[in-house]
């Protein structure tokens, strides 16, 4: 488990959730739109990792719904990162071009359509639960 930003202890905490306001919602979806920068398109692949991580980062403290979100974003992007890695390592050792392509493709697939679904939970409300993810950040 790794937390650089700890929560402060709360004291008019009453035990019932609070409904997300829409700044919450507009960061939980930002942490899981990350997912869209895999694509070849949009070259810049390294931020799909970071934005995720600078939104936990600043939300641990002030929201527990963007922080959940930005967990499950986080972790999975991790994921995410580490299937990119293997594409390029196997299109290393195949020194096969087209098994590298197929494999980044398919983590940019992956990435932006599981981002968009949880992303779209995040609007409206609800908790994210990505299907796979590797559990780093709790």
């Amino acid at each position: 488990m790794l937390t650089l930003n700890p929560k402060p202890a709360s004291e008019d905490d009453d035990g019932k959730p609070k409904p997300p306001t829409q700044i919450e919602k507009f960061f939980a979806v930002a942490a899981h739109l990350a997912g869209v920068l895999w694509l070849p398109i949009i070259p810049i692949t390294g931020l799909a990792l970071v934005v995720p991580f600078i939104v936990l980062q600043f939300s641990r403290v002030h929201s527990e719904f963007t922080e959940q979100h930005a967990v499950q974003a986080s972790n999975f992007q991790l994921l995410m990162g580490c299937f990119y890695l293997v594409a390029l390592a196997l299109g290393m050792v195949t020194n096969s071009m087209a098994i590298t392509h197929l494999l980044e493709l398919w983590v940019a697939i992956v990435s932006s359509a599981l981002g968009l679904w949880e992303g779209a939970k995040a609007i409206n409300g609800w908790k994210s639960k990505y299907p796979l993810t590797l559990k780093l950040f709790k």
